[in-house]
């Protein structure tokens, strides 16, 4: 058996990145892109399980960048700020994970001639565009990419100057020759780099803040031939390229903004009226990075971990099985409390700083009596990422106490379960399909106050996760499944049992076999009194041995602290994607597909970890909408949503009893799986000592109010006024779509 160091040992899965210094350097000028200086902390592709993808930012350069965004900044000084934070946002996440490129536009003098520059500007825009940072050294032989670019991305946007040295007129608003130009330096991308097309994606974030023109920039809006939703359009269509939109300005609250990101595959712009709602919706852009673009990507590099659990009646028993346990006492309460409970399977920490729950994708599944056929073993829930909440829910006594015959679920024989769906039922109100479980509570006269009825028929178990694994790889294999999977996709099991099962050695030996054959290791936890007996030790070494190819012994756990440590010590043998942290569930409790998680930028989350539910509100205040010559600008309010967490902790020493056999109402219960997770093992002789929630939120909002003081302008074909009807049309619209999409919203609480 495997006995467990102290859960300190963790510790030494930090993983110690160099810092990479660089040299910052001016991008003003110029035909080819400099090298890219290196970002602070920067991981190397090759570290990393996926291809990073190509993101491309686009900012608008026209003189109406000029005109003052709010008392002190300017739009174009605002965007510079916002776009510095983009880069520098969640610790530098997105140019450690992404190959970032730079582009500014405005318009071009002369369409049909090459190499026009336009009159007054010195910051090196030629035929209408200029690429301030590229994605490689298109002079290399190899045509290196630059890595880690963020850095070079912040020196080039805060030495460029003002458009024109602040002047509100001079440079236009072509913004299809703009997509023009990032469509082709992406497909020339790819062309220089052939391997790449079929497995690096990209992406671009295009800021205005105007309505579109022709190429001189004269005509606004431009004719429908320049329109830049065309491209867009295409580069979704034909490339998988999607476009975010940025408005602020003329372009905030109107159509034509959004009709480049809806042509472009992103729905809506993301509107900003000041210069703190523009980086925040760049942060936004951001998320919406990591969700659409490199989650997927990322997906196949993260392991799927299940754990298969004793659902045995002794799991709720104490006293060597001759009593049934109170509340906090048996093994079924340390269990739970290790699995998903405060210092839980997933909150141990990789990288000094990454919670398991945030790069592993776990599963959950049971087994018990054999009869009646099919027999007791259950998926509860399928691999996912942020499934702490759906475990701890499933395992909870009080979850299935509903039926007349439970009125305390540790009130001991007879107990009467009725097993819940958390998807059907609201709270929880889970997405991904949750059911709860527990072991048998029937009474026999020879035990009157233990538990019995459901034995271990541990190969019942074992086939249920193989057949789980073969059905999952199957769906995960097409693209289009949420959280894609590969056949480098690590799959790990756990088994958490006492060792003394009522299958034959051979039923056992089967499953556990083939499945390592199949490139999957499972991992053998001895829980309980019974592991103390030669007979169950020699099981659980030779569960171990046959799930491991001979590596492994099985871990000594018997008690909650010591399994703890023994899935510590599990997981540190898995190798991490440092590429791969995107997921953050203190933010997003579960994936759902009908909340907004993670929460938008600019709301609040307040976590208490107590026994007592707290209500926080935000308050929006009023905004104001102004109109002055040349100008468009408005403010939108993001709906703040708070939420509070509440976690009850309860731990004790575990038995086993021998199973005895019993009846008990059980109804079927079918699942489909919800998406995700990372991966790898090897082994060692190690010894371990000691090692729900609501969420409610209130949300006031106050209205804007807007105030209209002069006429818009053409400057350049960059400050136009747009008719507000179009803006009230675009509003009702919205409206309309949140109304509907408000009935599909299900508020959530934590289990």
């Amino acid at each position: 058996m495997k006995r467990l160091s102290l859960i300190g040992s963790w510790k030494r899965l930090g993983v110690q990145v160099g810092l990479l210094a660089g040299v910052g350097i001016a991008f003003i000028g110029g035909s080819e892109p400099p090298p890219a200086a290196a970002a602070p902390v920067c991981v190397e592709e090759g570290q990393c399980t996926f291809v990073k993808p190509l993101f491309l930012i686009v900012a608008d350069y026209s003189t109406s960048m000029n005109t003052m965004f709010d008392a002190n900044e300017t739009r174009w000084e605002a965007a510079v700020s916002a776009i510095v934070e983009m880069v520098d946002a969640d610790n530098g996440y997105l140019q450690g994970n992404v190959l970032l490129g730079l582009m500014r536009f405005g318009h071009d003098p002369n369409v049909g001639q090459t190499g026009t520059l336009i009159q007054n500007d010195s910051s090196g825009i030629t035929d209408g565009q200029k690429i301030d940072v590229g994605f490689y050294d298109e002079a290399a032989p190899d045509k290196a990419y630059f890595q880690c670019n963020g850095e070079a991305i912040k020196t080039a946007i805060m030495s460029v100057p003002a458009p024109i040295n602040g002047s509100l007129t001079g440079i236009g608003t072509w913004t299809k020759g703009a997509m023009d130009k990032a469509k082709a330096y992406i497909l020339q991308t790819w062309a220089d780099h052939p391997n790449d097309k079929a497995q690096r994606k990209g992406a671009i974030v295009l800021l205005t803040d105007g309505q579109w023109t022709d190429p001189s920039g004269t005509q606004s809006p431009g004719p429908a031939n320049q329109n830049p939703s065309l491209t867009a359009k295409d580069l979704f269509d034909n490339s998988q390229v999607p476009t975010y939109v940025v408005a602020i300005g003329e372009a905030m609250g109107k159509m034509f903004a959004d009709e480049i990101a809806m042509n472009g595959g992103t729905g809506t712009a993301y509107d900003a009226a000041n210069p703190q709602q523009l980086i925040d919706a760049l942060k936004m852009v951001v998320q919406a990075i990591i969700s659409d673009v490199i989650q997927p990507i990322c997906a196949p590099g993260l392991p799927r971990v299940m754990v298969l659990l004793d659902a045995s009646s002794s799991m709720l028993n104490i006293m060597n099985g001759t009593q049934a346990g109170p509340q906090g006492m048996t093994g079924w309460d340390a269990a739970r409390e290790a699995l998903a409970g405060a210092n839980s399977l997933f909150d141990q920490e990789v990288f000094g700083q990454q919670k398991v729950e945030n790069l592993v994708h776990l599963g959950l599944a049971v087994f018990g009596f054999n009869a009646p056929a099919p027999g007791e073993q259950k998926l509860i829930v399928n691999y996912g990422p942020c499934m702490k909440d759906n475990f701890n829910w499933a395992l909870d006594p009080a979850t299935s106490c509903e039926a007349p015959g439970c009125t305390d679920p540790w009130g001991g024989p007879p107990i009467t379960w009725t097993f819940q769906d958390g998807t059907a039922n609201d709270p929880p109100g889970f997405d991904a399909q949750t059911v709860s479980h527990m072991p048998k509570c029937d009474f026999a006269g020879n035990l009157p106050e233990a538990c019995v009825g459901s034995g271990t028929y541990t190969h019942l178990g074992l086939q249920l996760v193989q057949q789980n694994i073969t059905d999952y790889k199957a769906a995960c294999a097409n693209p289009m499944f949420p959280y894609p999977c590969d056949a480098n996709t690590k799959f790990i099991n756990i088994l958490v049992t006492d060792g003394d099962y009522q299958s034959t050695d051979a039923q056992v030996q089967t499953p556990l076999q083939a499945m390592f054959n199949a490139g999957v290791t499972t991992y053998v936890i001895g829980f309980g009194d019974l592991v103390s007996s030669p007979a169950s030790q020699a099981k659980l070494n030779n569960m171990a041995k046959w799930g491991s190819g001979n590596a492994e012994m099985y871990y000594d756990a018997n008690n909650q602290a010591a399994l703890e440590a023994a899935l510590a010590s599990i997981i540190e043998q898995i190798t991490f994607d440092p590429c791969c942290g995107f997921v953050n569930c203190a933010m997003n409790p579960e994936p759902t597909t009908n909340e907004p998680d993670p929460l938008p930028m600019g709301t609040t989350s307040t976590t208490s970890e107590s026994d007592t539910d707290t209500t926080a509100t935000d308050t929006d205040t009023p905004g104001t909408d102004t109109d002055t010559p040349g100008t468009d600008t408005d403010e939108t309010d993001t709906t703040p949503v708070t939420t509070t967490e509440t976690s009850e902790t309860s731990a004790g020493p575990t038995t086993d009893e021998p199973p005895t056999t019993g009846t008990t109402t059980d109804g079927p219960v079918t699942t489909t799986d919800a998406p995700t997770t990372t991966t790898n093992p090897t082994g060692g002789n190690v010894t371990a000592t000691d090692g729900g929630s609501d969420t409610d939120s209130t949300d006031t909002e106050s209205p804007d109010t807007a105030t209209d003081t002069g006429a818009g302008t053409d400057e350049g074909g960059c400050g136009c006024k747009v008719d507000d009807t179009e803006g009230q049309t675009r509003g009702l619209l919205a409206s309309i779509f949140t109304l509907g999409l408000a009935g599909f919203i299900r508020r959530r609480r934590r289990a």
